[in-house]
């Protein structure tokens, strides 16, 4: 009977000790990448993840394309053929054109009689009609004088500056007409109105010496103190010295020794402030 006992305890400590031989043979020669596949996190394909996301946030650098050429500007083209008039009479340099009304003539300076065209077309042919015409002894043909007189006679068919008064001192179109135009060879200059105005007949450039910037201001404010039934203004148009400024001067309807006078201010062109004093 314990012959029996310990040869079963013998057989169950040698089965125990062999389960034990092979648990230790597992663990220790085990391969390492087995162990640590495992247990290891895995964050290289995180990082590619989040490196794939600042892709797509960022946004791809900008790539040089061709430059782009600056507009150029159209090259004027006068609509009155200079050329052809100058054929004919040098004498012609502008066209003055006012909005809705039959003035639309040619601007002419005889360089060495200032009174030709008062009696002389533009063709240099006699006529009482005259012309349209500035001095040369006071503006030259560039438009450039701080003050230009451009006169025409009254006439009563309404030639020249025959409705100058009619249309001006109507307050309806002084309103709504604001501007004019004078068209050279190389530009076609828009003079903003400012007043129109019943005058004495005094000349007024050899009066006055608009280049000295407080003869020129102190003049304009003389012609905004008018007081007549016929004056119009635009007052918030007013010239400073550095404009230039086109006068349209004729005689006074109702008294002929006097004049109406037309008076704007040049918006574009050339506005290089000429030299006061």
């Amino acid at each position: 009977m314990r012959r029996r006992y310990w040869i079963i305890l013998g057989l169950a400590l040698a089965v125990a000790a062999g389960a034990f031989l092979a648990l230790a043979s597992m663990t220790l020669f085990a391969p390492k990448d087995l162990e640590t596949t495992a247990l290891r996190p895995t964050a290289q394909p995180q990082a590619e993840t989040s490196a794939r996301i600042a892709d797509m946030s960022t946004p791809p650098a900008a790539t040089a394309g061709p430059a782009e050429e600056p507009e150029t500007a159209e090259p004027y083209v006068s609509p009155v053929d200079f050329a052809a008039l100058r054929a004919i009479n040098p004498d012609v340099f502008s066209w003055l054109v006012i909005p809705d009304t039959e003035i639309n003539y040619p601007v002419l300076r005889d360089p060495e009689n200032d009174r030709f065209y008062m009696n002389h077309d533009s063709d240099r042919n006699f006529n009482g009609n005259g012309a349209l015409f500035v001095e040369a002894s006071y503006n030259g043909d560039t438009l450039t004088d701080p003050v230009t007189v451009v006169y025409g006679h009254h006439m009563l068919s309404g030639l020249m500056f025959g409705y100058l008064e009619r249309y001006y001192s109507d307050s309806e179109y002084f309103d709504s007409h604001p501007t004019f135009t004078v068209y050279t060879p190389t530009a076609a200059l828009v003079y903003e109105v400012f007043a129109a105005v019943p005058w004495s007949r005094e000349h007024l450039l050899l009066e006055r010496d608009f280049t000295d910037a407080r003869t020129f201001e102190d003049f304009f404010l003389t012609v905004f103190a008018v007081r007549d039934l016929r004056a119009r203004f635009r007052e918030e148009s007013a010239p400073e010295a550095g404009d230039r400024v086109m006068i349209l001067s004729t005689c006074l309807s109702s008294n002929n020794t006097q004049r109406f006078l037309v008076m704007g201010k040049l918006l574009n062109g050339d506005l290089t402030p000429y030299e006061s004093q």
